[in-house]
């Protein structure tokens, strides 16, 4: 499939979206252990400079968008396949332009671009800005986004207030 890319056939959907298990959870565990790192006292190791903090707290934060980003892209309705055959005629994630006549072209369907600027607003505001989650799933990812997100910003800002110079 990743040498051919095209139409995922219906059967292998299960498999791909079992397969963002692994980035978010490891994108989950280096959130964890930024924030055990930063909660270690600092007799039992040197403390992180701030750039090595606001490195770590970026890359954690970059990840944990575009993981999502993705994952909402193959969630919603039906994945990039479905919304292409109009499987589904519910979304998940509708975005203003579905169903609002004169905000976009007939046929529109949202792109991979969309369901990213999703997950960026998700870890910056904690919440979807324009974009409602319509299905359980979709709002339990989104509360583990928001949660990854919160608890390395709460720690890393924490962190680099008491270190920067006053």
């Amino acid at each position: 499939m990743a040498a051919k890319p095209g139409p995922v056939p219906r059967a292998a959907r299960p498999l791909i979206l079992s397969l963002f298990a692994v980035p978010v959870l490891a994108n989950s565990a280096a959130a964890a252990r930024l924030v055990v790192v930063l909660r270690t006292p600092p007799e039992s190791q040197p403390p992180p400079t701030v750039t090595q903090l606001l490195v770590g707290a970026g890359i954690v934060l970059a990840t944990n968008i575009v993981t999502f980003g993705l994952l909402y892209w193959q969630l919603d309705s039906g994945g990039p396949n479905g919304r292409l055959a109009h499987s589904e005629s519910y979304p998940g994630l509708p975005v203003p332009e579905i169903g609002a006549e004169g905000l976009a072209a007939p046929g529109w369907q949202p792109r991979f671009q969309d369901h990213l600027y999703l997950a960026y607003t998700n870890v910056v505001a904690y919440s979807p800005t324009d974009t409602l989650p319509l299905t359980h799933r979709v709002r339990g990812l989104m509360a583990i986004q928001s949660m990854i997100s919160l608890a390395v910003l709460v720690v890393v800002i924490s962190r680099v207030i008491n270190i920067l110079p006053s």
